[in-house]
């Protein structure tokens, strides 16, 4: 487990609101999540979820699970242990597996939230429970690399140079990880929350007029509806 230290204000975050939620000591609880990816990809999305220097989430245990071809098998695996949050390296594959379709029901029958890049939407992506998030630069803006698909869904979320162990990394899988991050914070505010609410939160994200895409990461927004979701304005009754 890494220990909390000193965090130093990052642009990327300031542009999902990331830092204003951080302050508030989001962090404390050890909400588990899961990564599956290639052997050449696990070092640089695990140093975006919790490793230096980004550290959107410190305290956030991370379950790396390397793939090949087969989700199914570690996706399984990581459902049969402590994860809250699976966040995938991969898009998954173009035609639809049933027995990928029947793992994803299974997460989003336990509230565990799967988050994978995004782009042309794949079976896995199409698939309701799965959150796909497409990299976006520092303006907000999508990222070069990135193919929108013609009605995208999911969320926008830095996916550019982002800080992490072995360097600068870049990607929809980046991104991806910036969201799962994120999840784990909101979730370590709300640890009773159900999987499906704080998927809610993440999805309203932030709508700009002049920008194409999906929703931007708003990690604010998201604590905002968190908060008002778990504890309810109560309205006095007149006498």
């Amino acid at each position: 487990m890494i220990g909390v230290r000193r965090r130093e204000r990052s642009p990327l975050l300031d542009l999902v609101r990331l830092n204003s939620v951080q302050r508030r000591g989001a962090g404390s609880a050890d909400i588990a999540v899961g990564l599956v990816a290639t052997e050449a990809d696990i070092t640089a999305l695990a140093g975006v979820l919790s490793a230096d220097p980004l550290s959107i989430c410190p305290l956030c245990p991370v379950l790396p699970r390397t793939v090949a071809d087969d989700l199914v098998a570690p996706l399984t695996d990581l459902l049969d242990g402590p994860a809250r949050v699976i966040v995938l390296g991969s898009s998954g594959p173009e035609e639809r597996v049933p027995r990928l379709d029947e793992t994803v029901d299974r997460a989003a029958e336990r509230g565990v939230l799967i988050i994978a890049p995004g782009g042309p939407l794949t079976a896995l992506t199409s698939h309701p429970w799965v959150l796909p998030v497409v990299s976006c630069a520092p303006s907000g803006r999508v990222s070069w690399f990135a193919d929108l698909d013609e009605d995208p869904r999911g969320l926008l979320a830095p996916g550019e140079n982002v800080p992490g162990p072995t360097g600068p990394a870049n990607g929809n899988g980046v991104a991806a990880a910036v969201v799962a991050a994120t999840a784990a914070l909101l979730w370590s505010l709300h640890p009773d929350a159900p999987g499906h609410r704080i998927r809610a939160a993440l999805s309203i994200g932030t709508v700009h007029p002049r920008r194409s895409g999906p929703p931007l990461l708003d990690a604010e927004r998201a604590r905002e509806f968190l908060a008002r979701a778990v504890n309810p304005p109560v309205i006095a009754r007149m006498p």
